[in-house]
């Protein structure tokens, strides 16, 4: 340690008065302080009159400067002329090296940059301190400040000029203290925060080192998928011990929770509406996870053209982990009326018809929804009338359950193409098959000509030039239903349906449509319906038979009764462009006499899709459906495969059973996801259950539609949505098939 005396004091005899000149003034014991600059400090001038306290000004002066160790008294001489005075000074050593002890965290080539002493300089004690005051300001800056008086408690210097700075960066942790409820919130064990902390005991505390702590907590609270609401973190001034330089750390940390929940930007849409989908509440924990799904509970109401989530100070200051959860919605239109015309020429078209329609999803802000549709033409007529109530009453318990119903009536007249049978035109014969569909051979009316709605060889099709099939169909009645949530993503629906269905085809004479023995639904007379140009039922004019397919008699409509109980599971992210998720659902349709029905059959249909996230933003979707019947079913019962499963053919494929498999790979092409390309295949066939194999006239087997028979395509495809019109992902497919090229149009994913 230097001493840094106090000036000497001055004892001399001298008359104020008349008191003697000074003809002398100098200095002795400098070595390397030169003596004009100590005696530039000193006021007592050579002729000035002798002045005591003139004299301990000079004293106190020169070991002001900083560069003296000691003093001694001056020396006062008395002259024949007056008095002479020779101050006496004991210099500081020369800084020869410099060391610092204690620091861990900081360098010493950093403390020493900071300092303007220097070796081979004379230590000057008022630079010295202007060093420490540097020194002390930089911990503060990095973060220990707050801790000590000063973080150079003591120095030394020997003789050989070795100055050697005692460091003291802060208070050592003597614990590390994770503050526990009811005085904070951390959720987490203390054993998993702890290991995680860059403040260790027996280590210096820095708020460097705290705030490193920040973010170590953040990055461990999300890994739980938590947010950190409030966080304290310091030295506890109750446990600061200077006499070892140790305190206790305390970290409170509270996560985040919903403090109050605010609906913005909803002028229609009641607020109850928008609650009702949130999973979070208030005093819940708040995760990413929770907001994600709320968001994506939001948006998939189709409400809303925009969702955005906001955190605000919650409602109690004194509670900063409580947050003001905000979501804000910008509405878009929900209604949409359409007055229109089309035609559709050819055989297969519906002529020229107009159609009438309005359908809105969010009656009066209510979340309900209904609609109404009337089509008429010269061949096509349509009228229905649904409602939905997805929220069934007001309470908890009650808004498990949804209910919806719709009235419907339909009646259209088609003309299709007939094609004819191999080997059939000129020989045939009626009433002499066997029940086995063989061609060419027995005996009857000579000239017959049969012919199916669908070719019997897929691969050489014979359209029968200049003749054409009417058909009609008809059905009207009623379906209700009743659903059960049972969470957030799986519900089960059970419904009635009760209608009345008709259908017949009829084409000229000498044609006749081919129809082999088949097993009638109850109640059901074998109609005559292989006379020359008669009208037959629809399932007669496929040209196939099978007790799978119930004969209806085309004169007559009958009773269609059946309940459909329905399960459903979905977790998709966006119902209307999802990216990850699974949607699997899982039908059952059950038909019998106990229900009056006059069919008796089941239908089962089981449908799965998932999501995958690919490269930045991309999404793979994968789809697999499948269904199977027992029993006859009525032929507006009968799964079909149509454009807009099976992109690359134009033709409807029928079937009682049926398996679809498709892949589409989703490419955004804009930023907002409103435009995008796919890439997909799909590969579907169906089978008609207990169909016989068809026959030419030399025995083989040309169509046997009672096993499976696929079609594949690829192709590749536009999405794009027009908001305007409040339509979602408007789809124009390209594909090519087995017989050539496609192009489909249709709203909504393909799956």
């Amino acid at each position: 340690m230097v001493a840094m005396l106090a000036p000497a004091t001055l004892v001399v005899d001298a008359q104020t008065p008349n008191a003697p000149k000074v003809v002398a003034v100098s200095v002795t014991g400098n070595v390397h302080v030169p003596s004009d600059r100590i005696l530039s400090v000193v006021k007592t001038k050579v002729g000035d009159p002798f002045d005591e306290r003139t004299v301990q000004e000079d004293l106190a002066n020169i070991f002001a400067l900083g560069f003296f160790t000691d003093q001694v008294p001056p020396v006062i001489q008395q002259r024949p002329d007056g008095i002479a005075i020779t101050f006496r000074v004991i210099e500081n050593p020369v800084v020869t090296k410099i060391l610092f002890d204690g620091n861990s965290h900081v360098p010493g080539d950093t403390l020493l940059a900071l300092m303007d002493t220097a070796v081979g300089q004379v230590f000057n004690s008022n630079t010295f301190h202007q060093d420490v005051l540097k020194i002390n300001s930089y911990y503060n800056k990095i973060g220990y400040g707050g801790q000590l008086a000063t973080h150079v408690p003591d120095l030394s210097i020997n003789p050989a000029g070795v100055l050697t700075l005692k460091i003291q960066e802060g208070l050592v942790v003597r614990n590390v203290i994770i503050v526990e409820p009811p005085n904070a919130d951390p959720l987490l064990s203390t054993k998993l925060i702890l290991p995680v902390l860059s403040v260790k005991p027996g280590q210096p505390y820095s708020e460097d080192l705290r705030d490193k702590d920040f973010q170590n907590l953040k990055s461990l609270y999300e890994k739980y998928d938590l947010q950190i609401g409030d966080l304290e973190a310091g030295i506890d001034p109750s446990t600061v011990d200077l006499k070892t330089g140790t305190a206790d750390v305390r970290y409170s940390i509270s996560v985040a929770r919903v403090g109050a929940i605010e609906i913005t930007g909803n002028t229609k849409t009641h607020d109850d509406v928008v609650r009702r989908e949130l999973r979070m509440h208030v005093g819940d924990v708040i995760t990413q996870g929770a907001l994600k799904r709320d968001y994506q509970r939001l948006n998939n109401l189709g409400f809303f053209e925009k969702v955005d989530f906001a955190a605000k100070p919650g409602p109690d200051p004194k509670k900063p982990a409580f947050i003001t959860v905000d979501w804000n919605v910008k509405e878009q239109r929900t209604g949409t009326a359409t007055v229109g015309a089309g035609y559709s020429g050819g055989l297969t078209g519906t002529g020229l018809t107009g159609n009438v329609s309005y359908s809105e999803n969010n009656i009066n802000g209510t979340g309900d929804g209904s609609s109404i549709r009337v089509e008429k033409g010269a061949r096509y007529g349509d009228a229905q009338l649904s409602f939905s109530i997805p929220y069934f009453g007001k309470t908890e318990k009650s808004q498990r359950y949804s209910v919806g119903g719709t009235i419907f009536t339909n009646a259209q007249t088609n003309y299709y193409p007939v094609y004819s049978i191999p080997n059939g035109a000129g020989s045939n014969v009626i009433g002499s098959g066997g029940g086995n569909s063989i061609i060419g051979g027995g005996g009857g009316i000579l000239g017959a000509i049969p012919v199916t709605l669908v070719p019997l060889d897929a691969t050489n099709p014979a359209i029968v030039s200049g003749v054409v099939s009417t058909y009609k169909a008809a059905s009207s009645g009623v379906t209700f239903n009743i659903g059960r949530r049972f969470s957030d993503y799986f519900h089960v629906t059970g419904g009635i349906n009760i209608e009345q269905v008709q259908s017949s085809v009829t084409v000229p004479a000498p044609y006749f449509f081919s129809q082999g023995s088949s097993v009638f639904a109850p109640g059901i007379t074998t109609p005559i319906n292989e006379l020359l140009g008669g009208s037959v039922s629809g399932s007669e004019a496929l040209g196939v038979a099978a007790p799978s397919i119930a004969q209806l008699n085309s004169t007559l409509p009958y009773n269609l009764r059946s309940i459909v109980i329905g399960m459903n599971e979905d977790t998709r992210d966006d119902i209307f462009n999802p990216r990850t998720g699974v949607n699997v659902s899982l039908s059952e349709e059950y038909s019998s006499a106990i229900l009056t029905s006059q069919f008796n059959y089941t239908l089962t249909t089981l449908d799965v899709a998932k999501f995958f996230p690919v490269l930045s933003n991309a999404t793979i979707g994968i789809h697999g459906l499948f269904g199977g019947s027992t029993g006859a079913i009525p032929p507006n019962r009968l799964f079909t495969f149509s454009d807009q499963q099976l992109r690359g053919y134009n033709t409807v494929f029928y079937g009682t059973d049926e398996a679809l498999f498709q892949a589409e790979l989703r490419l955004p092409i804009s930023k907002d996801r409103k435009f995008s390309l796919a890439f997909f295949t799909d590969d579907g066939g169906v089978l008609i259950r207990g169909a016989q194999p068809v026959y030419n006239a030399f025995g083989t087997v040309i169509e046997d539609p009672g096993h499976f028979t696929f079609y594949p395509d690829a192709g590749v495809g536009l999405r794009f949505d027009i908001p305007q019109l409040g339509l979602r992902t408007l789809r124009l497919d390209f594909a090519r098939g087995n017989q050539g090229f496609h192009t489909a149009f249709g709203i909504g994913q393909s799956f």
